[in-house]
């Protein structure tokens, strides 16, 4: 009697599940709030793109900037911030219709290919089918992730060509044409998504290779492939206007953003108890008494951490600091933490359980440590259902998703098509970009900059939040209303029944909500030109 072969699949059915439950979590609803500030920004440039072929910042009526003007020139050319995100957005809104679906569709899609990819390096670069199902599995559960991967902007794209660089560098980029092409492409296209995460990522990036992989750098070759990035890359530099944006930096923010950027990194990424094992695991490599691990699989752990670590030191240069910076290390966390799972799995089989169970299904260990030494950063404005708390976040996605949400943005959308009438201005001094993207009618303020004083707007939405602009000045919309309206006297004030929310759909984990606020919360109120009706 002959045994019968186990029967070989053609896939494997577990990343499969994975990845049907994350196109789920990505896909479900695109559309169930509108585009917030930044990510209309990238809409109505990619509108405008469809209709002058590149990136401009007037379209004949509305003006788009978020930098009170800066961001171009006479000729209203967008020289600001690099134009692959607008041109995939352009892209999606040729094929798709201008649509919030169809904005968000290919990140959205970017996202998923992570968690793919994130399962193609630990499988064909290490042949270890644990690792990649661990890593898969923890990306696709984590809810931060998800919700900057449904956004019409470039963070899932960075972290796709994050991954997609470490792919082409586990390769035979060193003897073969097709991997050190795919490497420079990588690097490239990442400097055109984002030029910050580019520095922070490719120089870290060099500088790792070269403590632990020096022996497979031959110098000419690492050179030639440097060269020609570099070739590649520096003409784009004054077309973004780098030289004008590196000038606002500030060091003296440096220790603090710092201290932020490390602790969002241990409240939302990587947690501080697994940070502080591997610190003391490989504390003798650190403290130059050993060489690094000789197991590839950890080198490679090892690897990732030092350009973590690296990418926070040089985004601490720049001085906004935003969690969005540094979300494209979200799946060299997830590879790291899939790692530590397997380590401790072989040490105490329960206890790696366990350690997976708290990672996808609760961000307890990421957050109470933290809170137990007081190192937390949550705004004041923070509740109990949000990222900044401990809970279950994959319920809270889930329900927001299923439930909905009053977006603040949303509900001004709506008030407007209704109420307002073609030909008439809107002055918004917040919010002005979605309400571009999704009505006809003329909207100023917001961070556009100077309004001229023989404006009279039909409509005035003053958000609750009085804004600063990057001197600590009132912004221009603010000092128009104070110095050039009546809203008193010219104006009758009308309270919507919606909370009057800072953002509306913002992924920040300090700010996104997931659940609807009860009452009492602060009412948008819109004032419209005319008298008081008795």
């Amino acid at each position: 009697m002959s045994l019968k072969r186990p029967l070989s699949l053609p896939f494997d059915p577990i990343f499969l599940a994975i990845l049907v439950a994350a196109a789920f979590l990505l896909f479900f609803r695109l559309d169930h709030r509108p585009f917030w500030q930044d990510e209309a920004e990238t809409a109505c440039l990619a509108r405008n793109v469809l209709k002058y072929g590149v990136p401009k910042a007037f379209d004949g009526v509305n003006l788009i900037s978020q930098e009170q003007g800066r961001e171009f020139d006479a000729d209203y050319l967008w020289r600001w911030s690099p134009w692959l995100q607008i041109y995939v957005a352009a892209g999606a809104f040729q094929m798709g219709g201008l649509t919030t679906t169809a904005g968000r569709f290919p990140f959205a899609l970017a996202g998923l290919a992570c968690i793919w990819l994130v399962y193609l390096l630990a499988k064909r670069r290490f042949g270890d089918l644990t690792w990649a199902r661990l890593a898969a599995g923890l990306l696709a559960s984590t809810v931060l992730f998800l919700l900057f991967s449904r956004q019409c902007r470039y963070y899932s794209i960075g972290a796709l060509l994050a991954l997609v660089i470490l792919y082409a560098f586990r390769g035979d980029w060193q003897s073969r044409f097709g991997p050190a092409a795919l490497l420079v492409g990588s690097l490239v296209l990442l400097f055109h998504t984002n030029y910050l995460l580019f520095f922070s990522y490719a120089v870290p990036l060099l500088v790792a290779s070269v403590l632990l992989y020096r022996r497979e750098l031959p110098l000419r070759r690492t050179l030639i492939l440097a060269l020609v990035t570099a070739l590649l890359v520096i003409p784009s530099l004054k077309l973004y206007r780098f030289g004008q944006q590196a000038g606002m930096m500030d060091f003296t923010l440096v220790p603090n953003n710092l201290g932020l950027y490390f602790t969002d990194l241990f409240q939302f990424m990587l947690p501080l108890p697994v940070a502080a094992g591997l610190l003391w695991r490989w504390r003798n490599f650190f403290l130059g008494r050993a060489g690094p691990p000789d197991e590839p699989e950890e080198r490679f752990t090892l690897f990732l951490g030092l350009i973590i670590l690296g990418n926070i030191a040089i985004m601490a240069l720049v001085p906004q600091r935003f969690f969005r910076y540094v979300f494209h290390l979200y799946p060299l966390c997830a590879l790291i933490l899939a790692w530590v799972i397997r380590q401790v799995w072989r040490y105490h089989k329960f206890s790696g359980i366990l350690l997976a169970l708290l990672l996808v299904l609760t961000n307890f260990l990421h957050l109470v440590p933290m809170g137990w030494l007081g190192i937390v950063n949550r705004p004041d404005h923070n509740h109990i259902f949000m990222l900044t708390y401990p809970n279950i976040p994959l319920k809270l996605l889930v329900t927001e998703l299923g439930y909905g949400y009053p977006d603040t943005n949303r509900s001004l959308i709506q008030f407007f098509k209704t109420q307002a009438r073609p030909g008439e201005t809107i002055l918004a001094t917040y919010g002005d970009l979605p309400l571009q993207f999704y009505t006809s009618y003329r909207v100023l303020g917001g961070l556009q900059g100077s309004i001229s004083p023989r404006e009279s707007p039909d409509w005035v939405a003053k958000r609750r939040i009085t804004r600063l602009n990057r001197q600590g000045l009132f912004l221009e919309a603010e000092e128009f209303i104070r110095h050039h309206l009546r809203l008193k006297e010219d104006y009758r004030q009308e309270v919507l029944p919606y909370p009057d929310e800072r953002f509306g759909n913002i992924p920040e984990p300090g700010y996104h909500r997931f659940l609807a606020p009860g009452e009492p919360f602060p009412h948008l109120t819109i004032h419209r030109q005319g008298p008081e009706v008795p």
